[in-house]
């Protein structure tokens, strides 16, 4: 969060930050469910992570790991989720008077458990 906070000022040079990731990346688990439908966990992972930047809960998205539910089955490793910090940080998110508008594009969760919600920050 805080790297992307030091290269938000490239924004008023027209600069794109652009992060890459998966809302919930338990490749141990694929192929293991159905994937007709998107397993509960992350389902209610996302779905906490989404409200949680919504309403500029810094504390709680940076202790997601203890916070979240089923972060730990989400994410066993943090590797894929960690470029939201980045991109959010960029945004200005999380800054005292800085609320950029957020912007779901997508909430897609594909084999029931690969949740690659994306979103934009402006």
């Amino acid at each position: 969060l805080a790297m992307g906070h030091a290269l938000q000022p490239l924004r008023q040079e027209g600069v794109l930050v652009l992060g890459s990731g998966a809302m919930t990346h338990n490749l141990g688990e694929f192929g293991a469910l159905d994937g007709s439908m998107p397993a509960p966990y992350a389902v209610a992972f996302s779905r906490w992570v989404e409200n949680t930047v919504a309403r500029g809960d810094v504390t709680a998205l940076l202790n997601y790991r203890e916070l979240a539910p089923h972060a730990h089955r989400a994410h066993p490793t943090e590797d894929h989720f960690l470029p939201l910090f980045f991109s959010l940080g960029a945004a200005g998110w999380g800054q005292e008077g800085s609320a950029p508008a957020l912007d779901y594009l997508s909430r897609e969760i594909l084999y029931g458990m690969l949740a690659m919600d994306a979103l934009a920050l402006q």
